[in-house]
């Protein structure tokens, strides 16, 4: 008979072998994947049980939302639910999903956040009792660059040791995700699988910015997909970062941003600005709403997200 029950660090190994099958990675990479995620967040999962055989699980990971009135709330993010195949069509997401905000709720969260891709968007239409509402399309938009005249920054595949002036300045307007030089770390250098570029800003000893970024070919151009941003003087640190790839022979950005926010506001600046009319891969913010779920995280404008905040 199935049972439904907490996941806990002891289920790594049939935890692993689920997400394996899931999305075609091996266990290795699954188990590296867990620890990396345990080990930076606070992780509330679930899993549906056909005795020693993991069949479905969903889990939630903690994170933290700056609002526009810089006060900080937490929610739970989903993060690769799965479904064995043998056993979907069953229900079981919704029979694991339940719990898992339960507890989210218990620990303060004010609502449920998501970045779904074309399947899990079905999912999201289909089920009422799910509870997901896609809030919007990330928009997919081309930069065909023009030269700059500032000082270009370093330009690496090392995360900087030295400290940061300031991770990232708030926008009095909008929600995004929360941010301190230990998260970004995590998120992009620690990652067990995934590898990253980095453009670094360094002045006096101190990284005043820091560009994530991957390099990427369209049509055989040489271009580079723009991830994130980071620093107090966005403007300056898009620039330097521009001049500075643009020496290593990049012609274009490629972002996935949604339709406000500081690095989409200086797009225009770095040269022209195209918004791709189809996306191959889209993704999409959803937002599971609780009683105490803020009216604005159901606006997609009210958002600053780039592709970056995808995990």
């Amino acid at each position: 008979m199935m049972r439904a029950a907490p996941l806990t660090p002891g289920d790594k190994p049939q935890w692993a072998e689920l997400l394996a099958v899931s999305f075609n990675r091996t266990p290795d990479d699954m188990l590296r994947l867990l620890d990396w995620l345990h080990q930076g967040h606070t992780v509330i999962g679930w899993g549906a049980w056909d005795g020693d055989t993991l069949a479905a699980q969903y889990n939630c990971a903690m994170m933290h939302i700056t609002q526009p009135d810089g006060v900080t709330v937490p929610v739970g993010m989903s993060i690769n639910m799965a479904v064995d195949p043998a056993y979907r069509g069953r229900g079981l997401i919704k029979q694991v999903s339940q719990p898992v905000y339960e507890a989210v709720a218990a620990c303060g969260g004010v609502s449920g956040i998501g970045f779904s891709n074309k399947q899990g968007v079905k999912v999201d239409l289909k089920s009422k009792s799910y509870g997901y509402q896609v809030v919007g399309q990330m928009q997919s938009l081309v930069v065909w660059l023009r030269p700059q005249r500032q000082a270009a920054i370093t330009l690496t595949d090392a995360w900087p040791r030295s400290p940061f002036a300031q991770a990232a300045s708030a926008n009095s307007l909008l929600s995004r995700f929360a941010t301190t030089p230990e998260t970004l770390a995590h998120r992009f250098a620690d990652h067990p699988f995934r590898r990253y570029q980095f453009g670094v800003w360094e002045d006096g000893g101190m990284v005043q910015g820091v560009v994530v970024y991957r390099k990427v070919r369209l049509a055989g151009v040489k271009g580079v997909s723009l991830l994130a941003a980071y620093g107090a003087q966005c403007s300056e640190l898009l620039a330097r970062w521009s001049a500075a790839i643009q020496r290593e022979g990049m012609r274009f950005l490629h972002v996935l941003s949604t339709p406000q926010g500081r690095v989409r506001s200086e797009l225009h600046t770095l040269g022209y600005v195209a918004t791709m009319p189809y996306s191959r891969s889209p993704y999409y913010l959803t937002v599971k709403p609780f009683a105490n779920t803020p009216k604005a995280f159901l606006d997609f404008k009210a958002w600053d997200c780039l592709g970056g905040d995808i995990l």
